[in-house]
């Protein structure tokens, strides 16, 4: 058996096997790396969404928010920018797609966005729904601090955005500061005055940690399947040639499927 694997035809299938455990290794730990980051997020809420709120302090976003600090929960006082609102596309709640609205405020000497809520879309989805307006003068906010999302690239029509990308806001409201964090809203007083288009403020995140994990041990699963099938293909082309004599001529060569094997 050893004398037919090294064989050209069977050292080269074992390779192929080697490089496809290989490969369902590093899938899986792709999966796995997936599967932690999920994780610190789920955690990032639990601990910190219905957390007693704090002070907000402008050195919170001098840095990036690591993934530890999402969903900090602060309170702040400042003043909106009322009629410069962007409004950020495709949004879904509950099965409906709109836009949720991001006002700027500024506060303790920074202009930050504060994601107000969400709205349906309008007529069509080139066309910005209207929006009731934020409140005028002073106002408290509790709210939780996020990172801003990656730019899509897209050129949309004013006041549009394809994501919460503030480089992308700044390019709309240059007096925006310039950090990479923004604010969704929670409650705010006094609130804004009720109008023909509320917004719907943005429900709870969900802490769903996904496929990630099973996929990774199945990935794993599949390492040695590659030398398990070379094994027993080779291990019944051997029987073959032992049952058929030192004198019988060479057999042909039949490809070996893996439902031969299941039915042997």
């Amino acid at each position: 058996m050893v004398r037919l694997w090294l064989t050209r035809r069977w050292l080269l299938g074992t390779l192929v096997a080697v490089l496809f455990g290989v490969a369902c290794f590093y899938l899986g730990l792709w999966q796995w790396h997936r599967h932690v980051e999920q994780r610190t997020k789920v955690d990032a809420i639990a601990t910190n969404y219905g957390a007693a709120p704090v002070p907000f302090e402008a050195s919170m976003v001098q840095s990036s928010l690591s993934e530890e600090r999402q969903w900090t929960r602060v309170t702040l006082t400042g003043t909106y920018a009322v009629g410069t609102d962007l409004l950020v596309r495709n949004r879904t709640i509950d099965s409906t797609v709109g836009f949720e609205v991001l006002t700027p405020m500024q506060t303790g000497g920074l202009t930050l966005l504060v994601d107000r809520g969400w709205v349906p879309n309008g007529s069509d989805a080139e066309t910005s729904p209207p929006v009731d307006p934020a409140p005028t003068g002073p106002v408290h906010v509790t709210g939780w601090l996020r990172t801003g999302e990656v730019s899509l690239g897209r050129d949309l029509p004013p006041p549009q955005l394809a994501s919460i990308s503030l480089t992308d806001a700044r390019a709309r409201v240059p007096s925006l500061s310039a950090v990479d964090t923004y604010v969704v809203l929670g409650a705010q007083q006094p609130a804004a005055v009720a109008g023909d288009h509320p917004l719907r403020l943005l429900p709870k995140p969900e802490e769903d940690l996904g496929p990630h994990q099973a996929y990774a041990y199945q990935w794993w699963l599949f390492m040695p399947g590659g030398l398990a099938f070379i094994f027993f293909a080779l291990r019944r082309e051997a029987a073959a040639a032992r049952a058929a004599g030192p004198d019988a001529p060479p057999a042909r060569v039949r490809k070996v499927r893996i439902w031969d094997e299941e039915d042997a």
